[in-house]
């Protein structure tokens, strides 16, 4: 990604997962090179700034010298990496007609592969495992950090699968995101004033982020998207409704509510195609 190659689409399923499969909030997305330091910085922005419960990592989990995540999360955590035997029976259970095509040096590559993280006194490494067609699991540190690998596909397949597994950790509540979308053609220059004393109106009745609004410009499309989340029970389903009624009956430019699709169509299409 940072070398321009790779076309970060994790981050925008990841993100699109917290919202409306876990309904949480995403508290901040980085982008770490394949180098220790960097990725030592970003966990402790998160861990111990951010103080986040969560964390997915995406990525430098292959066979070549530059794949360290699980070296540098091993060294972060102050545990041991070592060859997991069970994943190495499931790599020759699942790949042997791949793995009888390598010579030596090769198949201790693949194994790499397999060197996770191992839990101590202090640290708590454990295996989760989705698919009976998939040898590799997804590893977790102390149920805070799961390493995921970054080809999109998987990651996608199995940030869906890790569902259940992060639900058990949310505290039981009735809290959720519920998010609403009104399209307009006017500028986001004429109706920022009134989209400010909206906001502050709504941040006094409800409280601060309980109802955030947002604009976005389709520059392609010349139209603008306005957003309105709200934290439902804190704000009601009802009261929110007034709100995008409210910015559909302000912000003028033929304003009208769309619907996610029709929003996700302007974000990821090409007019012209």
């Amino acid at each position: 990604m940072l070398n321009g190659k790779i076309l970060d689409t994790n981050s925008y399923h990841f993100a699109r997962h917290c919202f409306n499969d876990l309904s949480i909030p995403l508290k901040r997305t980085i982008v770490c090179g394949d180098d220790k330091q960097d990725i030592t910085k970003s966990l402790d922005l998160l861990l111990n700034q951010d103080k986040v419960d969560y964390v997915v990592t995406s990525g430098g989990l292959g066979s070549t010298h530059d794949d360290i995540t699980y070296e540098v999360l091993a060294n972060y955590f102050g545990v041991e990496c070592g060859l997991d035997d069970e994943v190495v029976q499931r790599m020759k259970s699942i790949r042997s007609s791949y793995l009888e095509k390598l010579n030596p040096e090769q198949v201790q590559a693949f194994y790499k592969m397999a060197t996770l993280p191992i839990s101590n006194a202090t640290t708590n490494v454990s295996k989760i495992y989705v698919d009976d067609s998939l040898w590799f699991p997804i590893v977790a540190i102390n149920h805070r950090v799961y390493v995921l690998p970054g080809v999109p596909s998987l990651f996608t397949k199995l940030i869906s699968a890790l569902e259940s597994h992060i639900k058990a950790r949310i505290p039981l509540s009735d809290t959720r995101l519920v998010r609403f979308y009104v399209k307009t053609v006017s500028g986001e220059t004429q109706f920022a004033p009134y989209l400010t004393r909206l906001q502050d109106s709504v941040d006094e009745k409800f409280g601060a982020q309980v109802v955030k609004i947002g604009s976005y410009p389709h520059f392609n499309w010349k139209n603008t998207t306005i957003s309105i989340i709200g934290r439902i029970p804190d704000v009601s389903l009802e009261e929110l409704r007034l709100i995008v009624d409210d910015v559909v009956g302000n912000v003028g430019g033929d304003a009208t509510e769309i619907s996610q699709v029709d929003e996700d169509k302007l974000t990821n299409e090409d007019p012209k195609l």
